[in-house]
């Protein structure tokens, strides 16, 4: 357990000091999550993650996995307002000891209706000339091994290009993990996205940082031969003073709440219900030979249900 605090505290340290120099909601477009399952969970899977969604929710979850996986997904975010995708990719030797995985993923979200309008000479009134789309990339590659048993890491770094119709920009950034495995109940991570803020470079010579973001995590499975039951939770500690629209704040510290329970059955069939950030999830999935599946739904009062679909392959 001293590994873990040790590790912990330097993430800690690492993260606040360069929280002063970030842009509120600068990195939002990226916060959405990936897979079906984990987000029919509500996105809590810090703590739980260890497939080809890992190299995104938390790089030291591959050094946990078995084999190679491929998992690739599309949502019809808020209705059709967005379209968001994700292909990722990890791949564990199966050593025990050191770095013994790798991956890599690739982050699609966008959409249309930007509106480019100019001013009639006349009435000066505005007018359509035209609509454009929007979009961000992020493409990440991960590392990840285990300096024992229970204590696994993991490192991604990632490129960033944004597209706003009239600007685009270019950026990069690093996330790094730690889980724990307490016992066979328990496990235990935390996770810190752009650990040294992620840097944006515009088209216009402006610039933007996405400030890191905290995210501990703590999940607990019990199991039979026939049943295995996952409960997890973990809270996003963010810096950049969004009070109100947090589920707990404190001057500019703010700290949202994810849960998600996952019952499955002979590891075949899974269901799952969940709460991200004050939004109801829920979601199935079912796995047959090399090839697994998964649908999630997202509830939000005031936008349009979201619904998540996934499709991975084992080999």
């Amino acid at each position: 357990m001293k590994r873990i605090t040790t590790i912990s505290a330097l993430f800690l340290i690492l993260a606040i000091p360069v929280t002063a120099i970030g842009a509120k909601y600068a990195g939002e477009p990226f916060s959405l999550g990936v897979g079906a399952g984990p987000l029919g969970m509500g996105g809590a899977v810090v703590a739980g993650s260890n497939d080809a969604t890992s190299p995104y929710w938390n790089p030291a979850g591959m050094a946990l996995m078995r084999g190679r996986q491929l998992q690739t997904m599309h949502a019809e975010t808020f209705g059709s307002l967005l379209n968001h995708d994700y292909i990722g990719f990890a791949s564990n030797n199966g050593k025990r000891t050191g770095l013994n995985s790798y991956g890599a993923y690739l982050y699609y979200l966008g959409g249309g209706g930007i509106k480019i309008t100019a001013r009639d000479a006349d009435s000066l009134w505005p007018y359509v000339l035209r609509e454009e789309n929007h979009f961000d990339l992020m493409l990440g590659g991960s590392l990840a091994g285990r300096l024992s048993n229970s204590l696994a890491y993991g490192l991604t770094a990632k490129l960033i290009y944004r597209d706003i119709a009239v600007e685009t920009a270019y950026g990069l950034g690093l996330d790094a993990g730690v889980i724990y495995q307490v016992d066979t109940i328990i496990t235990a991570a935390l996770v810190v996205t752009d650990l040294t803020s992620s840097f944006l470079a515009y088209s216009n010579d402006n610039t933007e940082t996405i400030y890191p973001a905290i995210k501990p995590g703590i999940s607990l499975r019990w199991a039979t031969n026939e049943v295995s039951i996952l409960v997890a939770g973990q809270s996003i500690i963010r810096f950049e003073g969004r009070r109100t629209n947090a589920d707990l704040w404190l001057g500019n510290i703010s700290a949202d709440f994810q849960a998600g329970l996952e019952i499955a059955y002979r590891k075949t069939a899974f269901g799952r219900l969940g709460f991200d950030q004050g939004h109801f999830t829920a979601g199935l999935g079912a796995a047959f030979d090399r090839y697994l599946i998964d649908l999630a739904y997202l509830h939000h009062a005031d936008l349009d249900e979201t619904f998540r679909l996934s499709a991975g392959i084992n080999f």
